[in-house]
């Protein structure tokens, strides 16, 4: 019995002792200076729920360095997994002007990669793609030599009156529909509506100095890598993601080139709202057969990722209604000058320098 109050005892006093070795964090000292920090949340369903994410992007920004972190998450089923082996746990890349350096920073493998501030060699490695970048766009599936043909367009935006805040920021809402109609030459026709929602602000002092502050260093980028000069920073981003107008782009390649101009030109109408868009969502919805491809209509719902799709364009249904094809919603956490310590744009003294390839 002695023996074993001994023995815990011993065992107890070393599991101490390591404790009591354990390193300490070292305290973050380094000096503190107003930094542009903006901060933004994109989710998305995915085209037909086909890959849906969440992806968050944070840049800090001085004069002379910026640094930009990118993480994203998979939200369904598989695209959880597919997006942590594409992508890993996250990406940062730190650029110093005053050093004239660029570094990609890998914080799965605590390593990171050194190139000169006008990009690295094309042999070297490259950061994870992004699933959006990886993967192909899932396109419609159209009878073959068919061609659509905008018959109708309507655009419709107006401020609704109603305010609120929304991360901080005063907001007034915007809301509106972009009704689309498609005819192919038989006549078959398919109606497109993407329907949104959009709050936005008026620029404050600290969103311009923030603005400004970017836009200087875009500008002593240029000079250090020998690239045209940026000009006046845009106090508006684009309403509508990106992500979402080249998925819908290429959804619809069966248009006439003049019509998927056309259909281009048409978010131009977005415009017509004013102030800098905090929050936004877009829901877009396809019902009708235009080019429809005969063996869809017979399709079987089993096999392929895509399988969900109901005919061509199908947006899925249930007893409320017709659900989105596809559904992007941004927010702004953060837009403004924050106080910043001068770490966060230096990498840990713990990583490690890997060597070009």
């Amino acid at each position: 019995m002695h023996i074993r109050i001994a023995i815990a005892i011993a065992v107890a006093a070393a599991a101490a002792g390591c404790a009591t070795e354990a390193p300490q964090p070292v305290a973050d000292d380094t000096p503190e200076r107003p930094t542009a920090v903006f901060e933004t949340v994109l989710s998305s369903t995915g085209l037909a729920g086909a890959f849906p994410f969440e992806a968050t992007e944070k840049r800090y920004v001085r004069a002379n360095m910026k640094r930009d972190d990118h993480a994203m998450r998979g939200t369904g089923r598989f695209s959880g997994f597919l997006v942590t082996q594409l992508t890993g746990p996250g990406a940062t890349t730190i650029a110093r002007l005053d050093r004239k350096l660029v570094w990609t920073v890998n914080h799965a493998k605590k390593e990171y990669l050194e190139c000169p501030v006008q990009g690295c060699p094309k042999s070297a490695a490259k950061e994870p793609a992004r699933p959006e970048e990886r993967r192909e766009e899932p396109r419609q599936k159209a009878e073959e030599g068919c061609v659509m043909r905008i018959a109708g367009s309507k655009f419709d935006v107006k401020p609704s009156g109603e305010k609120r805040a929304v991360n901080g920021f005063n907001t007034d809402q915007y809301q509106g529909a972009w009704v689309l109609r498609l005819q192919d030459n038989a006549k078959r026709t398919t109606t497109s509506t993407v329907k949104f929602d959009v709050w936005t602000t008026q620029v404050s002092a600290q969103m311009r100095q923030a603005m400004d502050t970017e836009a200087a260093y875009g500008r002593a980028l240029a000079a250090s890598a020998s690239r045209p000069a940026a000009g006046k920073a845009a106090e508006r981003a684009q309403v509508m993601p990106a992500q979402m107008v080249s998925m819908m782009s290429a959804y619809l390649a069966n248009l006439s080139p003049a019509d998927r101009a056309a259909f281009g030109r048409a978010f131009r109408e977005l415009d017509k709202i004013k102030g800098h868009p905090i929050s936004t969502r877009f829901e877009w919805l396809l019902d009708g057969n235009a080019c429809g491809a005969a063996e869809e209509q017979a399709a079987p719902q089993s096999g392929g990722m895509l399988s969900g799709l109901t005919g061509m364009f199908g947006s899925k249904k249930d007893d409320a209604g017709p659900k989105p094809l596809l559904s992007f919603t941004v927010e702004v956490k953060q837009l403004g000058v924050l106080p910043v310590r001068d770490s966060t744009f230096s990498v840990p003294a713990s990583y490690k320098l890997v060597k070009l390839p």
